[in-house]
């Protein structure tokens, strides 16, 4: 079974590797893994690190080591990536007056769906490969 620091350094890897103009990133950016707040906001647990993050005036989306996770007006909503079935991101590509910020569907295994922001454009990147990169290493184990 993979460390929550060897999942984290692996998908940060990942993500370095195709992102583009990070520091253009405006809602986004890769989470410090030392960042008590962070931690402390979204109630992770012991060793869980946290790998990405989108912050907007409406909500906080955490991508951590073992799930997803989004903080919304004192509402949390959290879904573990063991219980991730499928992931719809959106096709902004080409696409006019495409808005900074849209969603991200989630279904887990139940077949609920859940919403998550995410920042389009080239900051999408980095949060489709922090997802896809876990999740694939979680089916690896």
């Amino acid at each position: 079974m993979k460390t929550d620091k060897l999942i984290r350094n692996i998908t940060i890897a990942s993500i370095n590797r195709k992102a583009m103009d990070i520091d253009s990133w405006n809602h986004s950016r890769i989470a410090d893994e030392n960042d008590k707040e962070l931690i402390e906001k979204f109630e992770l647990s012991e060793n869980e690190l946290p790998v990405f993050e989108i912050k907007s005036e409406l909500a906080h989306t955490l991508i951590s080591t073992r799930q997803i996770l989004e903080r919304n007006k004192e509402k949390v909503q959290r879904l573990n990536f063991e219980f991730l079935d499928g992931v719809v991101y959106g096709n902004f590509k080409g696409r006019p007056n495409k808005p900074e910020l849209s969603i991200f569907r989630v279904v887990d295994i139940h077949g609920d769906e859940l919403d998550f922001q995410m920042e389009t454009g080239k900051a999408s990147i980095g949060l489709i490969y922090s997802v896809n990169t876990i999740r694939k290493l979680k089916a690896d184990d």
